[in-house]
């Protein structure tokens, strides 16, 4: 019993100040230090000059950042070490700042959690001041575009079947990470994404950066709104469901339907809970859970893969499979009769 205390307590301690770390690696990818030191080691006296920082301040701060790993400290210089260098240096491949930030973007909502969860409200971090909305909104869609990149852009091509598939609609397409990924995987393949004009301003950089500009095609508007036809082989819808209430998600499974030809394929691609998931799976989905009701819509959240089945079902979808577990992002696909 007394060792079982020992590491509660412990445990306990670790998870109260668990945001030490996360304040500590926003600030260094804030500061812009690791791009700094990608030039070589500096000492905090010169690292305090390049980013106009208090150099006492800046020193402890370091200190903070070598004890967790995230710098090496030669002498009285400092230096990225081996997982700053790959991952918080902007332009190299595996840079994951963008995506970080917006995970700690949600500070001020999540230090209102007690509030939230009595109210029963959802806090945007723009809406309490932590951040500006536009700030926000780029650091979220660059970091959609960042976990399609790394992870589940290579994983919805392997697990969707669209051969044969002329024209895509991606719903809400944001940086049309995905939609470059299956055109690019299916050379017949056009996409249309509808979206805002802010998340198309990144879908274009990415559009040209692809060189698919001819088959990518980027259309500003509400898609509730506009004419969307009824000729689409396929459909996608990802990551906008799951901050949506089940009112918003039925309406657009309607809409769908009504936009797809018979025959065409729905993809639905969200956080989802899946039945039978690994314990690592299980904790991920109930966090998730918490932060989409709580910093997106308090309709929202991290649902059974079963309920959104229903859903397509009541919609007058048939063939509606849910895939294997995924490496974040759940799939269902779905086929108008």
């Amino acid at each position: 019993m007394e060792g079982f205390a020992d590491r509660s307590a412990e445990r306990l301690k670790q998870m109260a100040r668990a945001y030490w770390d996360s304040s500590v690696l926003r600030t260094l990818i804030s500061l812009g230090l690791c791009p700094i030191l990608d030039e070589g080691p500096a000492t905090a006296a010169e690292l305090a000059s390049r980013v106009s920082a208090n150099p006492r301040f800046l020193d402890t701060f370091l200190g903070a950042c070598v004890a967790l790993g995230l710098l090496d400290r030669q002498g009285e210089r400092y230096a990225n070490s081996e997982q700053a260098s790959a991952f918080l240096v902007p332009g190299k491949e595996g840079y994951s700042g963008d995506y970080l930030r917006h995970l700690t973007n949600h500070w001020n909502t999540f230090g209102a959690l007690d509030r939230l969860v009595r109210e029963g409200v959802s806090e945007l971090p723009f809406q309490n001041g932590y951040v500006s909305a536009d700030e926000y909104w780029s650091d979220y869609m660059r970091a959609q575009h960042f976990r399609a990149v790394t992870v589940q852009a290579p994983y919805l091509v392997r697990t969707v079947n669209l051969s044969g598939k002329r024209k895509l609609l991606d719903l809400g397409g944001g940086a049309a990470s995905y939609s470059v990924a299956l055109a690019a995987a299916y050379p017949g393949l056009t996409a249309h994404v509808i979206d805002a004009k802010e998340p198309l301003a990144i879908a274009r950089e990415v559009v040209d950066e692809a060189g698919l500009a001819e088959r990518v095609l980027l259309v500003e508007g509400d898609f509730f709104e506009m004419d969307l036809g009824h000729d689409a082989d396929a459909m996608l819808i990802s990551a906008v469901v799951g901050i949506k209430p089940e009112v918003f998600c039925r309406n657009l499974f309607r809409l769908a339907y009504d936009a797809l030809r018979p025959g065409g394929t729905l993809v639905l691609q969200d956080f989802m809970q899946i039945a039978g998931a690994s314990p690592k799976r299980q904790f991920l989905d109930a966090m998730t859970d918490l932060c989409l009701i709580a910093a997106f819509d308090p309709g929202g959240g991290d649902r059974q893969t079963d309920e959104y089945a229903s859903w397509l079902r009541d919609g007058g979808f048939v063939d509606v499979t849910q895939h294997p577990e995924p490496p974040d992002l759940a799939i269902i696909t779905a086929t108008r009769p």
